[in-house]
């Protein structure tokens, strides 16, 4: 049997400001060690998505690391239980952070109680939709479904930061419970899409709300979202000291420009000391390495369980480049695999 998550402590981030301003709640995890739902990598670039003996979901980074292809299989079961009408009322109308504090608060109890979730020992992050990793700012794109069998994830394609990866098939917008959910999402009390961001892929996947994703889209609206990510505490560490030594470079010269009386200059200075700020607070919410566990005999193993669950797409990837190298083919698809990627003889 799965072991329960057990949560040493929840944080909200940050710990007190005012109404609205909230960001992301941080939890502290003190076990499973390994959870039932798990990223597990055979070398090689060759990943695996599975909870229990059940697969999710195949990859395989491209050679010249510009995105993966994948394979999911369809068998995905959300670990959060379904959500009632009446819960979605209780909890009120979309009103910004607190709403999704709430719902924040609502999917840890639920991640927590379970033994079919991803959470795993050390620190975890649930944060609002305002800011994707490396985007640069805040932003809110609307986000792009990628088809949820076959596919590939581009890492340097003008959508990336707008891609997420179903992991089971998308309901039709006129099915039953697609159209209850675009009643909510028009009264402003769809509860938010719960995503998890897997690092080895470089993308989020959908954890939770498949049918809420669909609504909002059918409807023409920004789907409300939450991420689910882990925290290293090394990258942490790295962005703090980043952040600050950026800040005095950048202090340095405006306070060279305020000494000599530039207009504006005192202006900008305080925008620098707002900036850091902003940026301290952001750095313990999320999109570390996501842990990968090994997966128990290597690559070999990886083609047996990709040739079982999506044959001809294990074909297509064990193939040779066909003369393509690492350039796109004609139909603009990303290229096959280099050889050394081929299945065991």
């Amino acid at each position: 049997m799965a072991e329960t998550t057990s949560v040493v402590r929840r944080t909200n981030l940050p710990a007190s400001s005012a109404a609205g301003a909230w960001q992301a709640l941080v939890l502290d995890v003190g076990q499973p060690d390994r959870p039932a739902l798990r990223v597990e990598a055979a070398g090689r670039g060759l990943l695996v998505l599975r909870r229990g003996d059940a697969i999710l979901l195949l990859a395989s980074v491209a050679d010249d690391h510009f995105g993966v292809a994948y394979a999911s299989t369809g068998q995905h079961r959300p670990p959060v239980p379904p959500m009632s009408a009446a819960r979605a009322a209780a909890v009120g109308a979309d009103s910004g952070g607190a709403w999704l504090a709430r719902w924040a608060h609502h999917f840890a109890t639920a991640l927590t109680g379970t033994g079919a979730g991803p959470l795993h020992a050390g620190r975890w992050v649930i944060s609002g939709d305002d800011g994707y990793p490396d985007a640069g700012a805040t932003q809110r794109p609307t986000p792009v479904p990628l088809p949820h069998d076959r596919g590939w994830i581009d890492w340097f394609g003008g959508d990336r930061h707008r891609q997420i990866l179903p992991l089971r098939p998308l309901a039709g917008p006129g099915s039953a419970r697609v159209k209850a959910y675009r009643r909510q999402f028009r009264e402003g009390v769809l509860p938010p899409v719960l995503l998890w961001w897997i690092s080895g892929l470089d993308c989020h996947v959908v954890l939770d709300g498949h049918d809420r994703l669909v609504a909002a889209l059918a409807e023409d609206g920004q789907p409300p979202l939450l991420r689910l990510s882990s925290v290293s505490q090394h990258q942490v560490d790295g962005d703090t000291d980043t952040a600050v030594r950026r800040y005095s470079t950048t202090t340095e010269a405006v306070r060279l420009q305020v000494a000599a009386g530039t207009p504006g200059a005192a202006d900008a200075l305080a925008a620098v000391h707002r900036r850091l700020a902003r940026k301290l607070s952001r750095v313990g919410t999320g999109y570390g390495t996501s842990r990968a566990w090994p997966l128990r005999g290597g690559p070999a193993n990886w083609h047996r369980l990709a040739e079982a669950q999506a044959p001809d797409w294990h074909a297509e990837i064990s193939a040779a480049d066909d003369g393509y190298g690492r350039r796109p083919p004609p139909d603009g698809r990303r290229p096959h695999l280099s050889p050394s990627r081929r299945s065991p003889a």
